[in-house]
């Protein structure tokens, strides 16, 4: 084979899902959840694993093989386990996504199809906002990049996910609740980490890292730490915006996360995205 036809061969990014295998098709839904475009993907996989661009790229255009310590690798960079890399409900093409339906967000799951330009007013289309999926009916005229969408799933919720947010600022505390209870949640507000721990126990939880009461500052460490003791799967989300004026660690934060399995946002964190990633960790918890 010439070097010509080798890198012809390298450089096709239309592979058919035969010619693709499986372990590529899961690190490729794995990089869309957490925002990577797809012209990222062969750069990002070989900084993970320490490849030449070359062999990333055909670790996820042909049917290479993946060892299982490669897999766990890539995984564990994005703070998923194994078993969430290759769960079938990931792997199945499915975005997490929302829609606004009476005034309502609604959380929903959807399959990209072609980038669209002009088409039909009502047309379901989709759009990446704030590194969030939203999907909506096209209107005359459109300004940002949208997806068809070819497929829209919304499943029904047997009863509403109790989510407790914890934050020192009420009104910040009370825009996230709002939020999520136009997303269908039944999220309650807390200024004081001992009366959330005393409360019954939640569905989620979304902790603001550093608060100040009582001209104390603290941490949310031991509240993480009691409620990990009692519920050790449940999502727990972290907040915080004085990484910056050095009230909070990062290495204190870094340490919480792998140990208690927390995910971390900065603030002001977009609503879109922490819906997301809530949606998102209940179906692994």
């Amino acid at each position: 084979m010439s070097e010509d036809s080798h890198n012809a061969i390298e450089s096709r990014s239309d592979y058919t899902d035969e010619e693709i295998g499986l372990a590529a098709q899961c690190i490729a839904a794995l990089l869309t959840r957490h925002g990577i475009p797809k012209y990222r993907f062969a750069v990002t996989v070989s900084e993970i694993l320490g490849l030449s661009y070359s062999a990333g790229n055909r670790r996820l255009t042909t049917n290479a093989s993946w060892s299982l310590e490669e897999l766990k690798h890539v995984a564990e960079h994005f703070n998923e386990t194994l078993e969430e890399l290759v769960a079938f409900d990931k792997a199945d093409g499915l975005l997490d996504a929302s829609i606004v339906i009476n005034n309502h967000v609604i959380s929903c799951r959807i399959r990209l199809g072609n980038i669209v330009g002009q088409v039909p007013p009502g047309t379901l289309i989709a759009a990446e906002i704030d590194g969030a999926w939203r999907a909506m009916p096209a209107e005359a005229r459109s300004i940002i990049p949208a997806h068809a969408v070819t497929r829209l799933l919304i499943e029904p919720i047997a009863s509403r996910r109790r989510v407790a947010i914890l934050d020192d600022h009420a009104d910040t505390a009370q825009t996230i609740v709002k939020y999520m209870e136009t997303a269908g949640l039944d999220a309650v507000a807390f200024s004081d980490p001992q009366t959330l721990f005393n409360q019954s126990d939640f569905d989620a939880y979304v902790l603001d890292w550093i608060i100040e009461r009582d001209a104390r500052r603290q941490t949310a460490l031991e509240l993480v730490e009691n409620i990990r003791a009692r519920n050790g799967h449940c999502p727990i989300i972290i907040l915080t915006g004085q990484i910056g004026t050095g009230n909070a660690n990062e290495e204190n934060i870094a340490a919480a996360l792998a140990q208690h399995n927390l995910k971390f946002f900065t603030k002001p964190a977009s609503m879109p995205i922490l819906l997301a990633a809530l949606n998102s960790s209940f179906k692994t918890a």
